[in-house]
Formats: structure tokens, C-alpha cells, sequence
């Protein structure tokens, strides 16, 4: 397939800024950015095969995108959108789920010390109306950059400072463990 169409001088000042300020963009998704890479490819002279080859698809997809691009601009070359169930976990559910875990169980009038992924399911289920599985609340627990593991239960609030002391010292004395 021959660059006729695609030669630099067929581009636009317009054309060439706008594909070079829309790929200094950090937050691209990767297919876009391709996709613009492409676009600069035929601004900067590369023949169909050149571009095809270095993007791994075929000359008439190519072709294809910058058609898309000549008749659409940037915008033309985004992912449309894909078919399926939304999401569950709108910004509703986040919303309830940054809370809840911000929350201490027992002011909830839960009688549980800590969250676990299944309480907290339950209870998101029950306040927000949406079930979510507490291996997925795991993974959105993780992409907001919450913590999970197991509890690590202590007594030590529940402890007299000085009383611990005295017993230190009682086991010093002997010679560690009970050895009286």
C-alpha cells in the first residue's frame, strides 16, 4: 500500500500539535497512545508498512486509524464502549466503603473488634444495598490502598503499667521463667 494521503506535507499544523500534546499526556490508555503513535508515525514521513510493522497490525488497520483521525481528530481515536454489566462498586459503594472502614465496628453496634472481608461485605450489603464478594472487596480494598490481614489480638490496654513492672521484676529476680 502506497503513503499517498499520509506524506507529511498532507498534515496540518493542527493536526501534528494536537497529536503531539495529546502524547505528552501521562494517563493514556495504552491502546490510545498507540494509536497516536501511529498517527505521528505518517506526520513524520513513515511509510504504511513502516508503522504497521512497528505497531504489529496490519497496513489497512493502519490506514483505518488515520482515517479515523483525519475525519475525527483525537477523540476518533478512543476505545468505544464496551459492552456488559457495569460495575458494581460505583462511587456510591466506594463512598460507603471508605466510611465503613474508617469506622470502628463495635460504634456500628457490630460486637466485633476488627473488619474482616466477609463482615465488611455483610455489612456494606445490608447498608448499601449491593452485594459484593469479600475476594473482590479485598481487590477494591487494595486499589484504595487499605491494608488486609489477620488482626493481631493484645490485652495490653487492658494492663496495669506498674502491675506489669512488679511482675517483670518478680521473674528477674528468679531467674526468669517462674523458676520459684
Amino acid at each position: 500500500m502506497a503513503t499517498v494521503g499520509h506524506a507529511p506535507a498532507a498534515w496540518s499544523h493542527e493536526q501534528r500539535a494536537a497529536v503531539l500534546a495529546w502524547l505528552a499526556v501521562g494517563d493514556l490508555r495504552p491502546r490510545e497512545r498507540a494509536r497516536l503513535e501511529m498517527v505521528k508515525g505518517a506526520i513524520l514521513g513513515w511509510d504504511l508498512a513502516a508503522i504497521g510493522t512497528w505497531a504489529g497490525l496490519t497496513e489497512a488497520t493502519v490506514v483505518r486509524w488515520l482515517g479515523a483521525f483525519r475525519g475525527g481528530g483525537v477523540a476518533a481515536l478512543a476505545d468505544a464502549p464496551r459492552s456488559g454489566r457495569p460495575p458494581l462498586a460505583d462511587s456510591d459503594y466506594l463512598d460507603a466503603l471508605d466510611t465503613a472502614v474508617a469506622t470502628d465496628p463495635r460504634t456500628l453496634g457490630l460486637g466485633v473488634d476488627v473488619w474482616t472481608s466477609a463482615r465488611l461485605s455483610a455489612y456494606l450489603a445490608e447498608t448499601t444495598g449491593v452485594r459484593i464478594a469479600p475476594g473482590w472487596l479485598r481487590v477494591l480494598l487494595h486499589r484504595r490502598r487499605f491494608a488486609c490481614g489477620r488482626p493481631k489480638h493484645s490485652v495490653a490496654h487492658l494492663q496495669d503499667p506498674a502491675e506489669v513492672a512488679a511482675c517483670e521484676e518478680r521473674l528477674r529476680a528468679v531467674g526468669g521463667k517462674g523458676g520459684g
